[in-house]
Protein backbone atom coordinates (compact mmCIF):
# COMPACT_ATOMS: atom_id res chain seq x y z
CA UNK A 1 0.00 0.00 0.00
CA UNK A 2 1.06 3.32 -0.72
CA UNK A 3 2.03 6.31 2.17
CA UNK A 4 2.43 9.49 1.48
CA UNK A 5 6.10 9.48 1.25
CA UNK A 6 5.62 6.70 -1.33
CA UNK A 7 2.89 9.02 -3.35
CA UNK A 8 5.55 12.06 -3.32
CA UNK A 9 8.43 9.94 -5.41
CA UNK A 10 5.96 8.80 -7.85
CA UNK A 11 4.68 11.98 -8.06
CA UNK A 12 8.09 13.80 -8.47
CA UNK A 13 9.41 11.02 -10.88
CA UNK A 14 6.27 11.19 -12.96
CA UNK A 15 6.52 15.18 -13.42
CA UNK A 16 10.25 14.93 -14.33
CA UNK A 17 8.82 12.37 -17.47
CA UNK A 18 6.14 14.49 -18.28
CA UNK A 19 3.28 12.42 -17.33
CA UNK A 20 0.11 13.90 -18.28
CA UNK A 21 -2.65 13.52 -15.79
CA UNK A 22 -6.82 13.28 -15.89
CA UNK A 23 -6.71 16.23 -13.23
CA UNK A 24 -3.98 18.59 -11.29
CA UNK A 25 -5.31 20.16 -7.82
CA UNK A 26 -3.63 23.02 -6.89
CA UNK A 27 -3.56 23.18 -2.85
CA UNK A 28 -3.17 21.05 -0.10
CA UNK A 29 -5.86 22.06 2.51
CA UNK A 30 -8.87 20.69 3.28
CA UNK A 31 -10.43 21.66 0.26
CA UNK A 32 -7.92 20.49 -2.24
CA UNK A 33 -7.64 17.25 -0.15
CA UNK A 34 -11.20 16.17 -0.38
CA UNK A 35 -10.87 17.21 -3.73
CA UNK A 36 -7.88 14.53 -4.46
CA UNK A 37 -10.07 12.11 -2.14
CA UNK A 38 -13.24 12.30 -3.80
CA UNK A 39 -11.46 12.11 -7.65
CA UNK A 40 -9.07 9.24 -7.20
CA UNK A 41 -12.10 7.09 -5.63
CA UNK A 42 -14.09 7.79 -9.09
CA UNK A 43 -10.76 6.53 -10.36
CA UNK A 44 -9.33 9.42 -11.87
CA UNK A 45 -5.79 10.24 -12.45
CA UNK A 46 -4.84 12.86 -10.58
CA UNK A 47 -1.89 15.12 -8.92
CA UNK A 48 -2.06 17.14 -6.24
CA UNK A 49 0.57 20.32 -5.73
CA UNK A 50 0.84 22.13 -2.86
CA UNK A 51 3.71 24.79 -2.29
CA UNK A 52 4.45 24.62 1.08
CA UNK A 53 3.45 21.47 3.48
CA UNK A 54 0.29 20.01 3.82
CA UNK A 55 -2.23 21.98 5.83
CA UNK A 56 0.38 24.87 6.19
CA UNK A 57 -2.32 27.45 5.69
CA UNK A 58 -5.77 27.84 7.33
CA UNK A 59 -6.50 23.91 7.18
CA UNK A 60 -3.76 23.49 10.43
CA UNK A 61 -5.03 27.06 12.21
CA UNK A 62 -8.46 26.98 12.29
CA UNK A 63 -10.32 26.45 15.59
CA UNK A 64 -11.01 22.90 15.00
CA UNK A 65 -14.37 23.00 15.36
CA UNK A 66 -16.57 20.18 13.31
CA UNK A 67 -19.79 22.10 13.36
CA UNK A 68 -23.03 23.28 11.52
CA UNK A 69 -22.57 27.38 12.60
CA UNK A 70 -25.30 28.16 14.65
CA UNK A 71 -25.02 32.24 14.24
CA UNK A 72 -25.85 31.54 10.88
CA UNK A 73 -29.21 30.52 11.49
CA UNK A 74 -29.80 34.29 12.83
CA UNK A 75 -28.59 35.75 9.35
CA UNK A 76 -30.39 33.31 7.10
CA UNK A 77 -28.22 30.88 6.25
CA UNK A 78 -30.16 28.17 7.41
CA UNK A 79 -29.06 25.67 4.28
CA UNK A 80 -25.41 26.43 5.26
CA UNK A 81 -26.11 25.56 8.63
CA UNK A 82 -28.14 22.54 7.45
CA UNK A 83 -25.51 21.07 5.29
CA UNK A 84 -22.61 21.66 7.73
CA UNK A 85 -24.71 20.17 10.24
CA UNK A 86 -25.37 16.83 8.46
CA UNK A 87 -21.74 17.04 7.57
CA UNK A 88 -20.70 16.65 10.89
CA UNK A 89 -22.79 13.95 11.72
CA UNK A 90 -20.95 12.20 9.04
CA UNK A 91 -17.58 12.67 9.92
CA UNK A 92 -18.52 11.84 13.91
CA UNK A 93 -19.85 8.81 12.27
CA UNK A 94 -16.54 7.94 10.02
CA UNK A 95 -14.16 9.20 11.79
CA UNK A 96 -13.85 8.34 15.71
CA UNK A 97 -10.97 9.24 17.25
CA UNK A 98 -9.98 12.31 14.84
CA UNK A 99 -13.61 13.76 15.09
CA UNK A 100 -15.34 13.43 18.17
CA UNK A 101 -18.38 15.07 20.19
CA UNK A 102 -17.55 17.91 22.16
CA UNK A 103 -20.24 19.09 24.95
CA UNK A 104 -20.60 23.39 24.39
CA UNK A 105 -22.73 25.66 26.99
CA UNK A 106 -24.26 28.88 25.82
CA UNK A 107 -24.14 30.99 28.98
CA UNK A 108 -26.96 33.60 29.23
CA UNK A 109 -26.66 36.79 30.71
CA UNK A 110 -29.78 38.91 31.52
CA UNK A 111 -30.64 41.18 28.66
CA UNK A 112 -29.10 38.89 26.21
CA UNK A 113 -30.35 38.49 22.89
CA UNK A 114 -30.96 35.16 22.35
CA UNK A 115 -32.62 34.68 25.74
CA UNK A 116 -31.93 31.29 27.31
CA UNK A 117 -35.76 30.30 26.32
CA UNK A 118 -34.89 31.22 23.20
CA UNK A 119 -32.17 29.82 21.96
CA UNK A 120 -33.68 26.18 23.43
CA UNK A 121 -35.86 26.73 20.49
CA UNK A 122 -33.06 27.66 18.03
CA UNK A 123 -31.45 24.61 19.45
CA UNK A 124 -34.49 22.36 18.90
CA UNK A 125 -34.14 23.51 14.76
CA UNK A 126 -30.09 23.27 14.93
CA UNK A 127 -30.75 19.36 15.95
CA UNK A 128 -34.12 18.81 13.45
CA UNK A 129 -31.28 20.33 10.71
CA UNK A 130 -29.01 18.10 11.88
CA UNK A 131 -30.95 14.85 12.12
CA UNK A 132 -29.62 14.84 15.18
CA UNK A 133 -30.63 15.65 19.08
CA UNK A 134 -27.77 16.79 21.31
CA UNK A 135 -29.70 19.73 23.05
CA UNK A 136 -31.20 20.17 26.51
CA UNK A 137 -31.60 22.66 29.47
CA UNK A 138 -29.23 22.83 31.85
CA UNK A 139 -29.40 24.26 35.80
CA UNK A 140 -27.52 26.97 36.81
CA UNK A 141 -26.84 24.19 39.39
CA UNK A 142 -25.59 21.91 37.39
CA UNK A 143 -23.52 24.36 35.37
CA UNK A 144 -21.51 25.04 38.81
CA UNK A 145 -20.25 21.65 39.35
CA UNK A 146 -18.70 21.63 35.82
CA UNK A 147 -17.28 25.22 36.02
CA UNK A 148 -16.40 26.28 39.51
CA UNK A 149 -13.81 28.78 38.19
CA UNK A 150 -16.04 30.47 36.53
CA UNK A 151 -17.60 33.63 37.64
CA UNK A 152 -21.28 33.32 37.19
CA UNK A 153 -22.19 36.79 37.63
CA UNK A 154 -25.07 38.30 35.94
CA UNK A 155 -26.05 34.92 34.58
CA UNK A 156 -29.43 33.48 34.25
CA UNK A 157 -29.26 30.69 32.14
CA UNK A 158 -27.23 28.49 30.60
CA UNK A 159 -28.10 26.01 27.61
CA UNK A 160 -26.57 22.78 26.53
CA UNK A 161 -25.73 21.23 23.32
CA UNK A 162 -23.23 19.35 21.42
CA UNK A 163 -20.94 19.83 18.11
CA UNK A 164 -17.65 18.32 17.15
CA UNK A 165 -13.99 18.95 17.20
CA UNK A 166 -11.17 18.00 15.03
CA UNK A 167 -7.59 18.51 14.57
CA UNK A 168 -7.80 19.91 11.52
CA UNK A 169 -4.30 19.16 9.70
CA UNK A 170 -5.02 15.28 10.64
CA UNK A 171 -8.32 15.27 8.83
CA UNK A 172 -6.00 16.85 5.88
CA UNK A 173 -3.41 13.84 6.47
CA UNK A 174 -6.00 11.20 6.52
CA UNK A 175 -8.10 12.49 3.00
CA UNK A 176 -4.95 12.61 1.40
CA UNK A 177 -3.67 9.56 2.79
CA UNK A 178 -6.44 7.58 1.66
CA UNK A 179 -6.75 9.55 -1.61
CA UNK A 180 -3.31 8.11 -1.76
CA UNK A 181 -4.58 4.82 -1.34
CA UNK A 182 -7.16 4.97 -4.29
CA UNK A 183 -4.29 5.67 -6.81
CA UNK A 184 -3.39 9.34 -6.09
CA UNK A 185 -0.38 11.07 -6.21
CA UNK A 186 0.30 14.18 -3.81
CA UNK A 187 3.51 15.95 -3.53
CA UNK A 188 4.16 18.96 -0.98
CA UNK A 189 6.80 21.86 -1.64
CA UNK A 190 6.02 21.84 -5.32
CA UNK A 191 5.21 25.52 -6.05
CA UNK A 192 2.93 26.16 -9.33
CA UNK A 193 3.92 29.56 -10.84
CA UNK A 194 1.82 29.46 -13.95
CA UNK A 195 -1.24 27.94 -16.56
CA UNK A 196 -0.43 26.49 -19.79
CA UNK A 197 -3.01 27.64 -21.83
CA UNK A 198 -3.38 26.56 -25.72
CA UNK A 199 -0.61 28.29 -27.52
CA UNK A 200 0.81 30.00 -23.99
CA UNK A 201 -2.13 32.62 -25.21
CA UNK A 202 -3.91 34.13 -21.87
CA UNK A 203 -7.30 35.16 -23.45
CA UNK A 204 -9.60 34.07 -21.36
CA UNK A 205 -11.45 32.30 -24.02
CA UNK A 206 -8.16 29.65 -24.08
CA UNK A 207 -8.50 26.09 -22.43
CA UNK A 208 -5.82 25.61 -19.23
CA UNK A 209 -4.13 22.17 -20.34
CA UNK A 210 -1.53 22.23 -17.34
CA UNK A 211 0.79 23.82 -14.91
CA UNK A 212 4.47 24.78 -15.01
CA UNK A 213 6.02 24.11 -11.63
CA UNK A 214 9.03 24.03 -9.41
CA UNK A 215 10.05 21.50 -6.98
CA UNK A 216 12.04 22.78 -3.78
CA UNK A 217 15.60 21.41 -2.89
CA UNK A 218 15.03 18.69 -0.97
CA UNK A 219 18.13 16.32 0.08
CA UNK A 220 16.84 13.77 -2.20
CA UNK A 221 17.08 15.18 -5.04
CA UNK A 222 18.73 18.34 -5.12
CA UNK A 223 19.53 18.67 -9.05
CA UNK A 224 16.01 19.13 -9.10
CA UNK A 225 15.21 22.16 -7.36
CA UNK A 226 14.63 25.38 -9.19
CA UNK A 227 14.04 24.30 -12.55
CA UNK A 228 10.55 24.70 -14.16
CA UNK A 229 8.51 21.67 -15.26
CA UNK A 230 5.32 21.44 -17.15
CA UNK A 231 2.55 19.16 -16.42
CA UNK A 232 -0.36 18.45 -18.66
CA UNK A 233 -3.90 17.55 -17.41
CA UNK A 234 -7.64 17.70 -18.74
CA UNK A 235 -8.45 19.81 -16.19
CA UNK A 236 -6.82 21.87 -13.12
CA UNK A 237 -8.38 22.77 -10.05
CA UNK A 238 -7.62 25.78 -8.02
CA UNK A 239 -7.89 25.01 -4.28
CA UNK A 240 -5.55 27.53 -3.31
CA UNK A 241 -7.38 29.51 -0.69
CA UNK A 242 -6.59 33.01 -0.16
CA UNK A 243 -4.34 32.54 -3.30
CA UNK A 244 -7.09 31.36 -5.59
CA UNK A 245 -7.69 35.18 -6.79
CA UNK A 246 -4.70 35.28 -7.76
CA UNK A 247 -4.21 32.29 -10.13
CA UNK A 248 -7.86 33.05 -11.48
CA UNK A 249 -9.00 36.33 -11.05
CA UNK A 250 -13.27 36.89 -9.70
CA UNK A 251 -15.39 38.75 -12.64
CA UNK A 252 -17.47 40.02 -9.40
CA UNK A 253 -16.02 40.25 -5.98
CA UNK A 254 -13.45 40.07 -4.10
CA UNK A 255 -11.70 37.65 -1.74
CA UNK A 256 -11.20 39.38 2.01
CA UNK A 257 -8.47 37.75 3.76
CA UNK A 258 -9.55 37.70 7.47
CA UNK A 259 -7.30 36.29 10.38
CA UNK A 260 -8.56 34.59 13.35
CA UNK A 261 -6.28 34.02 16.76
CA UNK A 262 -6.90 31.52 19.30
CA UNK A 263 -4.56 31.27 22.19
CA UNK A 264 -3.45 27.95 24.18
CA UNK A 265 -2.97 28.10 27.56
CA UNK A 266 -2.47 25.06 30.38
CA UNK A 267 -5.62 23.27 31.30
CA UNK A 268 -5.02 24.15 34.92
CA UNK A 269 -5.07 27.46 34.20
CA UNK A 270 -8.39 27.74 32.49
CA UNK A 271 -9.81 24.77 33.59
CA UNK A 272 -12.87 24.07 31.53
CA UNK A 273 -15.31 20.50 30.94
CA UNK A 274 -16.69 21.97 27.48
CA UNK A 275 -16.93 24.50 24.51
CA UNK A 276 -17.97 27.48 26.77
CA UNK A 277 -19.43 30.15 24.50
CA UNK A 278 -19.44 34.15 25.77
CA UNK A 279 -20.92 37.22 23.82
CA UNK A 280 -17.48 39.39 24.43
CA UNK A 281 -18.11 42.26 26.89
CA UNK A 282 -15.67 44.53 24.14
CA UNK A 283 -18.08 44.25 21.22
CA UNK A 284 -20.70 41.33 21.39
CA UNK A 285 -19.01 38.94 19.28
CA UNK A 286 -19.43 35.59 20.04
CA UNK A 287 -16.27 34.38 21.55
CA UNK A 288 -14.95 30.78 22.49
CA UNK A 289 -13.11 29.08 25.31
CA UNK A 290 -13.17 25.48 24.93
CA UNK A 291 -10.77 21.84 25.85
CA UNK A 292 -8.25 20.78 23.02
CA UNK A 293 -5.90 17.64 23.53
CA UNK A 294 -5.09 18.45 27.34
CA UNK A 295 -4.74 22.31 27.17
CA UNK A 296 -7.11 24.96 27.07
CA UNK A 297 -8.26 27.44 23.68
CA UNK A 298 -9.34 30.88 23.58
CA UNK A 299 -10.61 32.00 20.26
CA UNK A 300 -11.46 33.39 17.44
CA UNK A 301 -10.78 36.79 16.72
CA UNK A 302 -12.24 38.73 13.37
CA UNK A 303 -9.69 41.14 11.89
CA UNK A 304 -8.58 41.95 8.53
CA UNK A 305 -5.03 40.63 7.33
CA UNK A 306 -3.46 42.69 5.75
CA UNK A 307 0.18 41.34 5.72
CA UNK A 308 1.63 39.02 2.74
CA UNK A 309 -0.19 35.98 2.41
CA UNK A 310 2.86 34.05 1.28
CA UNK A 311 4.27 35.02 5.26
CA UNK A 312 3.23 33.23 8.34
CA UNK A 313 0.81 35.07 10.21
CA UNK A 314 1.29 35.81 13.57
CA UNK A 315 -1.39 37.37 16.63
CA UNK A 316 -1.61 41.04 16.98
CA UNK A 317 -1.05 42.40 20.96
CA UNK A 318 -4.71 43.48 19.84
CA UNK A 319 -5.81 40.21 19.61
CA UNK A 320 -3.87 38.97 22.65
CA UNK A 321 -5.73 42.00 24.89
CA UNK A 322 -8.97 41.11 23.39
CA UNK A 323 -8.91 37.31 23.61
CA UNK A 324 -7.43 37.76 27.20
CA UNK A 325 -9.87 40.13 28.14
CA UNK A 326 -12.73 37.82 27.47
CA UNK A 327 -10.60 35.02 30.20
CA UNK A 328 -9.90 37.48 32.68
CA UNK A 329 -13.72 38.98 32.44
CA UNK A 330 -15.50 35.43 32.76
CA UNK A 331 -12.43 33.79 35.04
CA UNK A 332 -11.79 36.30 37.39
CA UNK A 333 -10.08 34.23 40.14
CA UNK A 334 -7.83 33.10 37.57
CA UNK A 335 -5.70 36.26 37.18
CA UNK A 336 -4.58 35.15 33.82
CA UNK A 337 -1.32 36.74 32.76
CA UNK A 338 0.16 36.49 28.89
CA UNK A 339 3.14 34.64 30.51
CA UNK A 340 0.74 31.96 31.02
CA UNK A 341 0.29 31.72 27.79
CA UNK A 342 1.76 28.06 26.07
CA UNK A 343 1.04 28.85 22.75
CA UNK A 344 -0.78 30.80 19.54
CA UNK A 345 -2.08 30.85 16.08
CA UNK A 346 -3.39 32.50 13.58
CA UNK A 347 -5.01 31.39 10.35
CA UNK A 348 -6.02 33.47 7.36
CA UNK A 349 -10.07 32.68 6.27
CA UNK A 350 -10.05 33.27 2.26
CA UNK A 351 -13.73 35.00 2.77
CA UNK A 352 -15.84 35.94 -0.62
CA UNK A 353 -17.35 39.57 -0.42
CA UNK A 354 -19.72 40.66 -3.01
CA UNK A 355 -19.82 44.15 -1.07
CA UNK A 356 -17.76 47.41 -1.91
CA UNK A 357 -15.91 49.90 0.80
CA UNK A 358 -17.60 52.54 1.38
CA UNK A 359 -15.93 56.24 1.06
CA UNK A 360 -14.18 56.01 3.95
CA UNK A 361 -12.80 52.99 2.93
CA UNK A 362 -14.38 50.77 4.95
CA UNK A 363 -16.56 47.31 4.23
CA UNK A 364 -19.17 45.09 6.13
CA UNK A 365 -18.05 44.11 9.34
CA UNK A 366 -15.77 41.07 8.65
CA UNK A 367 -18.19 38.95 11.31
CA UNK A 368 -21.06 39.83 9.00
CA UNK A 369 -19.13 38.48 5.85
CA UNK A 370 -20.52 35.11 4.60
CA UNK A 371 -18.98 31.85 4.91
CA UNK A 372 -20.45 30.75 2.11
CA UNK A 373 -17.77 29.02 -0.67
CA UNK A 374 -17.82 30.07 -4.29
CA UNK A 375 -17.31 28.13 -7.18
CA UNK A 376 -15.88 30.10 -10.73
CA UNK A 377 -14.40 28.73 -14.00
CA UNK A 378 -13.22 28.88 -17.61
CA UNK A 379 -12.21 26.27 -20.03
CA UNK A 380 -9.96 23.71 -18.48
CA UNK A 381 -10.16 25.44 -15.15
CA UNK A 382 -12.18 25.19 -11.82
CA UNK A 383 -11.64 27.65 -9.01
CA UNK A 384 -13.16 27.29 -5.37
CA UNK A 385 -12.68 28.98 -2.41
CA UNK A 386 -14.51 29.63 0.85
CA UNK A 387 -16.74 27.65 2.87
CA UNK A 388 -16.41 25.82 6.27
CA UNK A 389 -14.11 22.79 7.30
CA UNK A 390 -16.90 21.03 8.24
CA UNK A 391 -18.55 21.04 4.42
CA UNK A 392 -15.37 20.46 2.69
CA UNK A 393 -16.92 17.10 1.23
CA UNK A 394 -19.97 19.25 -0.16
CA UNK A 395 -17.25 21.51 -1.69
CA UNK A 396 -15.06 18.83 -3.61
CA UNK A 397 -18.56 16.93 -4.62
CA UNK A 398 -19.24 20.58 -6.07
CA UNK A 399 -16.32 21.20 -7.65
CA UNK A 400 -15.81 17.68 -9.30
CA UNK A 401 -19.48 18.69 -10.64
CA UNK A 402 -18.29 21.69 -12.41
CA UNK A 403 -15.38 19.37 -13.83
CA UNK A 404 -18.13 16.91 -14.89
CA UNK A 405 -19.67 19.40 -17.17
CA UNK A 406 -16.39 20.23 -19.24
CA UNK A 407 -15.70 16.34 -19.20
CA UNK A 408 -18.92 14.36 -19.09
CA UNK A 409 -16.92 11.42 -19.77
CA UNK A 410 -14.23 11.94 -17.07
CA UNK A 411 -16.19 9.87 -14.23
CA UNK A 412 -17.93 6.40 -15.26
CA UNK A 413 -20.38 6.66 -12.20
CA UNK A 414 -21.86 9.36 -9.89
CA UNK A 415 -19.98 11.14 -7.79
CA UNK A 416 -20.41 9.33 -4.16
CA UNK A 417 -19.13 10.22 -0.90
CA UNK A 418 -15.66 9.06 -1.00
CA UNK A 419 -14.71 6.11 2.46
CA UNK A 420 -12.58 6.74 5.00
CA UNK A 421 -9.88 3.35 5.25
CA UNK A 422 -10.65 1.74 8.10
CA UNK A 423 -8.41 -0.21 10.33
CA UNK A 424 -8.71 -3.99 11.27
CA UNK A 425 -11.42 -4.24 14.18
CA UNK A 426 -9.04 -4.66 17.33
CA UNK A 427 -5.77 -3.72 16.19
CA UNK A 428 -5.20 -0.45 17.58
CA UNK A 429 -6.82 2.34 20.26
CA UNK A 430 -9.52 5.00 19.36
CA UNK A 431 -7.20 7.53 18.77
CA UNK A 432 -4.89 6.01 16.21
CA UNK A 433 -7.80 4.30 14.51
CA UNK A 434 -8.81 8.17 13.85
CA UNK A 435 -5.53 9.31 13.09
CA UNK A 436 -3.76 7.07 10.81
CA UNK A 437 -7.35 4.57 9.64
CA UNK A 438 -5.90 1.67 7.60
CA UNK A 439 -1.90 2.26 8.77
CA UNK A 440 -3.07 2.05 12.91
CA UNK A 441 -2.40 -1.62 13.14
CA UNK A 442 1.04 -1.32 11.47
CA UNK A 443 1.85 1.54 14.26
CA UNK A 444 0.40 -0.27 17.02
CA UNK A 445 3.21 -2.95 16.39
CA UNK A 446 5.85 -0.32 16.81
CA UNK A 447 7.43 0.56 19.65
CA UNK A 448 7.84 2.98 22.31
CA UNK A 449 4.12 3.92 22.91
CA UNK A 450 5.05 6.36 25.30
CA UNK A 451 3.04 9.67 25.09
CA UNK A 452 5.26 13.29 24.89
CA UNK A 453 4.63 15.77 27.56
CA UNK A 454 0.99 16.44 28.56
CA UNK A 455 0.09 15.34 24.47
CA UNK A 456 -1.85 12.30 23.35
CA UNK A 457 1.00 12.07 20.99
CA UNK A 458 3.26 8.87 20.80
CA UNK A 459 6.55 8.66 20.08
CA UNK A 460 6.08 5.30 17.26
CA UNK A 461 3.58 8.29 15.27
CA UNK A 462 6.76 10.63 15.24
CA UNK A 463 8.66 7.75 13.57
CA UNK A 464 5.42 6.85 11.24
CA UNK A 465 5.43 10.32 10.29
CA UNK A 466 8.96 10.60 9.60
CA UNK A 467 9.26 7.58 7.47
CA UNK A 468 5.88 7.70 5.37
CA UNK A 469 4.52 11.06 5.32
CA UNK A 470 6.50 13.08 3.51
CA UNK A 471 8.21 15.05 6.19
CA UNK A 472 10.50 17.56 4.64
CA UNK A 473 10.77 19.94 7.53
CA UNK A 474 11.14 20.14 11.22
CA UNK A 475 7.67 22.27 11.43
CA UNK A 476 6.38 19.75 9.14
CA UNK A 477 6.38 17.27 11.45
CA UNK A 478 5.97 18.99 14.98
CA UNK A 479 3.29 21.63 13.50
CA UNK A 480 1.34 19.57 11.40
CA UNK A 481 1.92 15.75 11.35
CA UNK A 482 2.13 15.90 15.27
CA UNK A 483 0.55 19.26 17.17
CA UNK A 484 3.19 19.01 19.42
CA UNK A 485 4.85 22.50 19.50
CA UNK A 486 1.35 23.85 19.62
CA UNK A 487 0.59 21.62 22.74
CA UNK A 488 4.37 21.91 24.85
CA UNK A 489 5.33 25.76 23.58
CA UNK A 490 8.75 26.32 24.91
CA UNK A 491 8.85 22.88 26.76
CA UNK A 492 9.37 20.87 23.63
CA UNK A 493 12.69 22.03 24.03
CA UNK A 494 13.35 19.19 26.68
CA UNK A 495 12.69 16.60 23.61
CA UNK A 496 15.02 18.48 21.25
CA UNK A 497 17.31 15.80 20.96
CA UNK A 498 15.25 12.99 21.27
CA UNK A 499 13.83 14.43 18.14
CA UNK A 500 16.68 15.32 16.29
CA UNK A 501 18.12 11.91 16.68
CA UNK A 502 14.96 10.60 15.08
CA UNK A 503 15.15 12.80 12.25
CA UNK A 504 18.46 11.87 11.36
CA UNK A 505 18.07 8.25 11.88
CA UNK A 506 14.71 8.30 9.56
CA UNK A 507 15.63 11.55 6.94
CA UNK A 508 18.85 10.79 7.17
CA UNK A 509 19.82 14.39 8.62
CA UNK A 510 23.45 15.43 8.92
CA UNK A 511 24.28 16.88 12.93
CA UNK A 512 24.54 20.12 10.85
CA UNK A 513 21.17 19.99 8.92
CA UNK A 514 19.56 19.13 12.05
CA UNK A 515 20.55 22.02 13.83
CA UNK A 516 19.50 24.48 11.13
CA UNK A 517 16.22 22.77 10.60
CA UNK A 518 15.85 23.20 14.83
CA UNK A 519 17.10 27.08 13.75
CA UNK A 520 14.59 27.15 11.31
CA UNK A 521 11.29 26.01 13.36
CA UNK A 522 12.33 28.09 16.23
CA UNK A 523 11.94 31.00 13.99
CA UNK A 524 8.69 30.10 13.03
CA UNK A 525 7.68 29.24 16.68
CA UNK A 526 9.16 32.71 17.73
CA UNK A 527 7.36 35.09 14.56
CA UNK A 528 3.77 33.03 14.30
CA UNK A 529 3.17 31.25 17.37
CA UNK A 530 4.41 32.82 20.41
CA UNK A 531 2.97 36.29 21.88
CA UNK A 532 4.25 39.48 20.14
CA UNK A 533 5.39 40.47 24.07
CA UNK A 534 7.16 36.75 23.92
CA UNK A 535 8.74 37.14 20.55
CA UNK A 536 10.52 40.36 21.87
CA UNK A 537 11.77 38.85 24.91
CA UNK A 538 13.39 35.89 23.22
CA UNK A 539 14.79 38.38 20.51
CA UNK A 540 16.54 39.98 23.50
CA UNK A 541 18.19 36.53 24.49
Amino acid sequence: MNTLSQAAKAATDAIIQQAEYDLIIIGGGITGAGIFHLAAEQGAKVLLLEQSDFAWGTSSRSSKMVHGGLRYLATGQWRMTRDAAREREVMLAQLPGLVDLMPYMMLHKRGDFPSAALFQRVLAIYDKLAGSKHHRPLSIEKARTWLSELSFDGINGVSLFADGVTDDARLVLRALQDGVLAGGQALNYAKVTGLIERGENQDNNERVSGVRLTLANTLDNQALAGKEYSVKAKCVINATGSWAGKLHALQDGSLRPLRGSHLVLPFERLPVSACLTFYHPQDGRPVYIYPWQGCSVIGTTDLDHHDKLESEPGIAQQEVDYLLGLARHYFPKQQLEERDVVSCWSGIRPIYSASQPDRKGKGKDPSKESREHIIWSKPGLISVTGGKLTSYHLMAKETLAQVQQQLPNLFSAELKRAPFSQATQGYADEHLRGYFGHFAPQISEMKNARMIGISRCQWRELEWSLVNESVVHLDDLLLRRTRLALLLGSEINQYREAILSLCCQHLAWSKTKAESEWLRFDQIMNTSYRLPSQQEKRECL
